[in-house]
């Protein structure tokens, strides 16, 4: 994306009436005689001169034949001082707390510059107007009033900041409006998805995010991945839109492929439990108890059956053969056993690493 200028101070917008009086100086033309030649008053042609009035499409046909100078030439003059008096006016609006909220946005901002969605070396307040056309928003300011009541009753060491939280918010937004999924959610279909993502688990890891994509999409879900920002602790983000297709998004706060399968049946547990509908945003960030109780009940007991897990575990043979065999029964890969059993302390953290598979692409 081309650089764009930082900035102009309003003494250096030069109307083209400037460029008019040289013209008409080196020519030794006099305002009224120009006046006749164009057919307007003289005043017309003095407030042009002062910056009063504008070249129009006609005065600028007619300073053609007066002047052998042509028209495109002043409309070109014209729409530049247009555009560079917009821009002055437009830097005029930034207000303070934008300011403030850019700088807590510093690394919003250099992921859109990644992504080609900003400009790169632009001044802090130049910044501020394309932070507004990347996000669609007028006020990056008012990013804070996107965040659910109660999306900040949080840990007290965690690190929350509104404008963040809210420009990660509306980034799932802007997903969920470049994505067309025309198919309706039918939760009599659940079991039918969820073997229908245990074979994606055991696809290629370098397809995976476009393989979830069109398999959600089949089944009336908007599935993407966003990146996680520091102020913005979340774990997903679920919606319902008006035409009955679920948007989920799911933050890399991790590499590690049990935990992101974990985390993907945990929001799919949200959709079904009915935290979010058309009327009310699901974002979560591990704030209400039963309803992350009730997710991460679904996410177990889908990807493992409770009953065959009992069986497994009574008989307390973790060797790694046993549960390959027990994972493969369960059509999930090892990782998901392994991290099941380490998350309740039957095997320590470091066993069975080699089997912890790490997706690069969300590192």
């Amino acid at each position: 994306m081309a650089v764009k200028k930082t900035g102009i101070s309003c003494d250096l917008i030069f109307h083209p009436g400037e460029t008019l009086a040289e013209v008409l100086e080196e020519r030794g033309i006099t305002q009224a005689e120009l006046a006749m030649q164009t057919g307007v008053s003289p005043a017309f042609i003095s407030n042009v001169i002062k910056g009063k009035k504008n070249i129009s499409a006609k005065f600028a046909f007619a300073l053609e034949y007066a002047l052998d100078v042509p028209k495109s030439f002043w409309m070109n003059l014209q729409a530049h001082y247009d555009a560079e008096l917009l821009e002055f006016n437009e830097m005029q609006t930034i207000t303070d707390e934008e300011r403030e909220a850019r700088t807590a946005l510093n690394e919003v901002v250099k992921y859109l510059r990644q992504k080609g969605r900003m400009p790169v070396g632009e001044n802090r307040d130049v910044s501020i107007l394309s932070l507004r056309k990347a996000l669609k928003f007028s006020n990056i300011a008012n990013l804070k009033d996107i965040v659910p009541e109660g999306a900040f009753r949080m840990a007290a060491n965690t690190a929350v900041n509104p404008y963040v939280m809210g420009a990660w918010i509306r980034m799932c937004q802007l997903i969920s409006n470049d994505n067309a999924v025309t198919a309706r959610f039918d939760p009599d279909k659940t079991d039918e998805l969820v073997e229908a993502l245990k074979s994606n688990m055991r696809k290629d890891e370098a397809n995976l995010p476009e393989a979830l994509k069109n398999t959600m999409s089949e089944y009336g879900i908007d599935f993407a991945l966003l990146r996680n920002f520091r102020g913005a602790p979340v774990q997903g983000y679920i919606s319902q839109k008006n035409n009955g297709v679920y948007q989920m998004v799911l933050t890399l706060r991790g590499s590690f492929a049990d935990i992101f399968w974990f985390s993907l049946f945990h929001e799919l547990g949200h959709i079904m439990n009915g935290d979010a509908g058309k009327t009310m945003k699901f974002v979560d960030v591990r704030t209400d108890e039963e309803k992350e109780k009730k997710a991460d009940q679904f996410a177990g007991n889908k990807l493992l059956s409770p009953d065959e897990y009992d069986k497994f575990i009574k008989k307390e043979n973790y060797e790694i053969e046993s549960i390959k065999a027990f994972a493969s029964s369960q059509k999930v890969m090892p990782y998901i056993v392994i991290g099941r059993l380490q998350k309740e302390k039957r095997l320590p953290y470091n066993t069975y690493s080699g089997f912890k598979t790490r997706y690069k692409w969300a590192k």
